[in-house]
């Protein structure tokens, strides 16, 4: 769904000549502009990527549903996402290799592994955006909202897909103009669901080791091939 980026600008005193609008605008866009480059070179250098989140799913009729974890990613589109309070053991498991995903359910008597697809960076976006510079290439246009950033002093900015995304609709971001890392980011869904993603103690570029990423099955699981 496009959306129009309307600047509206409040004129206090008294009545002047109507200035030019390209001077009306240059502010603004020039502060978006510097946003979205801030995160096309933050993302563009990162190599890996961690983070607890907690993730707010809505579906169509409104119903949301909470969850909470660690995500883990690397440049190589490795990935590992545990569900479940940091003071317990998580209660799933997601552990991609870059080639192959597996979903694991403790309790559960096996795994499932799938390849891995494209597809997956609609669960995770942010894991599209590791170690790729380019937005302005990815999407169509951006909208700096005036919705209130959940964090103080963030800015919040829509990006509209660039190709034709008959689930996705838009995508919501909010960033963190000190840093350029992107503090919370929402999928909105042609069908009025959405997923939102909160993320906090962020770190980047950590050498994240190998056996991070890899699944060894607990004694008495089996993997079996899933759908």
């Amino acid at each position: 769904m496009t959306t129009l980026f309307a600047l509206i600008l409040a004129l206090t005193g008294p009545v002047l000549p109507a200035p030019p609008p390209a001077p009306q605008a240059a502010a603004p866009v020039k502060d978006l502009n510097a946003v979205i480059d801030g995160v096309d070179k933050t993302f563009a250098s990162m190599k890996d990527f961690s983070a607890k989140f907690i993730q707010v799913s809505t579906n169509s009729v409104n119903q949301t549903q909470q969850d909470e974890g660690h995500l883990y990613l690397t440049r190589s589109k490795k990935m590992r996402v545990e569900y479940g309070r940091p003071d317990q053991p998580f209660d799933q498991l997601w552990v991609s290799d870059g080639k192959t995903l597996y979903t694991y359910v403790p309790g559960n008597r096996q795994a499932t592994k799938d390849p891995v697809k494209d597809s997956m960076a609609d669960q995770f976006p942010i894991m599209f955006l590791l170690g790729r510079s380019g937005l302005r290439n990815e999407f169509k246009d951006f909208t700096k909202l005036d919705t209130k950033p959940l964090f103080q002093g963030d800015t919040v900015i829509r990006l509209n897909p660039n190709k034709n995304n008959k689930e996705i609709q838009g995508i919501e971001i909010e960033v963190n103009p000190r840093t350029s890392y992107i503090d919370r980011m929402k999928i909105l869904y042609a069908d009025k669901a959405s997923t939102e993603f909160i993320f906090t103690d962020i770190e980047i570029n950590r050498n994240l080791p190998a056996e991070k990423f890899e699944f060894t099955p607990p004694p008495g699981i089996r993997v079996v091939q899933g759908q």
